[in-house]
């Protein structure tokens, strides 16, 4: 932290007879902005909690995974809208669709809501009794392979995520 007020202290000095008003804010802002980044810490996934099936049609299925995430950051972020290839108790059930941006808490660690999409349209017929199976049992295997797509403000990366976990299933 001292570096930081000393750093700034001497942009102060050398830069302001020479700069407008609006420079001067938006030097400063780049500066506290950029400087905060460099003690990111690793922000850790504990595991899918539950799988809610919202929706079960012959063209898709609708859930809520609710995940737990840990941030040690002080900065919050956003996981944005992104696609993953799901498999259910080893059946490739298609692409999942993250139908909503979730915003990731500062300092916590706590559980978080996602709505997912998944259509069927790679499906066979000989797979169709499987699924119904897997939608009546009390657990299933999940699996989630793709990029999630996560930033603030202007920053955005993608993440890859391949995992695999034995889940409660539960109902509408």
């Amino acid at each position: 932290m001292k570096i930081k007020s000393v750093l700034i202290r001497l942009i102060c000095a050398i830069c302001v007879p020479f700069m407008n008003k609006q420079i001067f804010i938006l030097s400063t802002f780049f500066i506290l902005f950029f400087s905060s980044c460099n003690d990111f810490q690793d922000v850790t996934f504990s595991g899918i909690e539950n799988v809610q099936i919202t929706s079960l049609t012959q063209q898709g299925v609708e859930a809520v995974i609710v995940a737990k995430i840990k941030n040690p950051n002080n900065a919050a972020f956003t996981i944005y809208k992104s696609d993953l290839d799901v498999m259910l108790s080893g059946m490739n059930a298609g692409k999942a669709h993250l139908d909503n941006n979730v915003k990731i808490k500062g300092n916590s660690e706590q559980s978080y809501a996602f709505k997912i999409k998944s259509d069927f349209s790679n499906l066979s017929a000989t797979d169709l009794p499987k699924l119904l199976s897997i939608a009546m049992s009390k657990n299933v295997k999940v699996g989630l392979k793709g990029n999630l797509k996560v930033g603030k403000l202007f920053v955005k990366r993608s993440y890859p995520v391949d995992m695999s976990q034995r889940v409660p299933l539960s109902g509408k």
